[in-house]
């Protein structure tokens, strides 16, 4: 009992100094087991957040991949030129726009805490997810 509390207290100090040192970064790959401040999805790129916090926003630019497997962003999402976005077990607190492209949205277990901004060009699937916000434009 004493050897499990103390290695839950160094896991959960850990985690703290970690989340103190977090960085702004562009992403071009994937991400494990960190926290980030600010990220950018560059032109093109593919990026995997696995277990990863973004205390800030994300930005996927034109033709990105953004996929959070278990992740969550604290800020908003702004990805109106991306080409996909993938939630699994995954959150955003702000709100996901992707209102001027002609992307796909993928929510498994997850749930975006703002708004929702998608065009008809934007095709949502969603299975066991929640938006909390309003879902503004009309996704397919």
């Amino acid at each position: 009992m004493m050897k499990t509390t103390v290695i839950k207290c160094m896991v959960t100090a850990f985690a703290l100094t970690t989340a103190q040192f977090a960085f702004a970064t562009n992403c071009t790959s994937s991400v494990n087991n960190s926290a980030v401040q600010d990220l950018t999805v560059p032109t093109g790129a593919t990026c995997t957040l696995n277990n990863t916090g973004v205390s800030g926003s994300v930005s996927v630019q034109k033709g990105a991949t953004l996929i959070l497997n278990n992740a969550s962003v604290q800020g908003s999402v702004q990805a109106s030129t991306a080409k996909s976005i993938k939630l699994v077990n995954s959150m955003i607190e702000g709100d996901l726009n992707v209102a001027q492209a002609s992307s796909t949205i993928i929510l498994n277990k997850s749930m975006i805490s703002g708004n929702l901004y998608c065009s008809s060009l934007t095709k949502l699937q969603s299975s066991n997810s929640m938006i909390e916000g309003k879902t503004i434009g009309k996704c397919k």
